[in-house]
């Protein structure tokens, strides 16, 4: 039976049927399932939770960059196809996050209380559920691998991580775009400025970024074999 079950629910079965895209989709536009729902643009620098924005609603979305807070440490970042506001079905603690917008963000929102509903009628609706916390789950593991790493080497994943997600070809290396911080930066790798400034002057030593108006590139010989990607990044660079 659980050989069967793996073979019907194998990972990437799961996210090519049960993905935010897909359920966003069936919420939107399918006759049995569409929920009423509002497209709201959000400025840059917005609290969420502040705004209760957040509040029994959750979210999908279209446009920009999040960051995923928790007593004021940056756990993650989300943008485009990503929910917010469905972790908290199962993990209590991450209704505590704060959401903070680092670039201006577009999303759609959802009562969460009707989404819940028709997931639950949905044949095998639960594994959008399923996805949506395991990918929760892989975030924090890998968040609990970087932070066992010393600092220097840290930091250079984290930078090689945010270019390869967000990162557009610049004619030195990839770009970071600008909202990516020197000091959100500092923050999600869990190291003081002092020692994030202390750091970045090593990397550039080792030629492994530059940093130029405030931005980080990465250069050509260290990205090789981490394609930066522009779906996301490409729309975002002035922001």
């Amino acid at each position: 039976m659980s050989t069967l079950f793996a073979e019907l629910y194998n990972r990437e079965t799961v996210e090519g049927r049960f993905n935010a895209n897909r359920l966003l989709e069936l919420l939107k536009e399918d006759p049995v399932y569409r929920v009423a729902y509002k497209k709201m643009e959000i400025p840059k620098n917005t609290e969420l939770n502040s705004a209760h924005i957040l509040d029994d609603h959750i979210h999908f979305l279209e446009k920009g960059i999040v960051a995923y807070e928790y007593e004021d440490q940056i756990i993650s970042f989300s943008s485009e196809g990503d929910i917010l506001g469905m972790n908290d079905i199962f993990i209590p603690k991450a209704s505590k996050y704060n959401v903070r917008t680092i670039t201006k963000t577009i999303i759609y929102t959802f009562s969460k209380q009707d989404v819940l509903n028709n997931i639950f009628n949905m044949q095998e609706g639960w594994l959008f559920l399923y996805l949506n916390n395991q990918n929760y789950n892989i975030l924090v593991a890998e968040k609990y691998m970087l932070m066992r790493q010393i600092g220097k080497t840290r930091l250079k994943n984290i930078l090689m991580d945010i270019a390869e997600k967000y990162g557009y070809q610049d004619e030195d290396g990839i770009k970071i775009p600008g909202c990516f911080t020197r000091k959100d930066i500092a923050n999600y790798a869990n190291l003081s400025m002092n020692s994030m400034s202390q750091i970045c002057k090593m990397l550039e030593n080792e030629n492994f970024c530059i940093i130029k108006s405030k931005q980080f590139i990465l250069l050509n010989k260290n990205t090789k074999s981490r394609k930066a990607t522009t779906k996301n990044s490409g729309k975002q660079r002035k922001e």
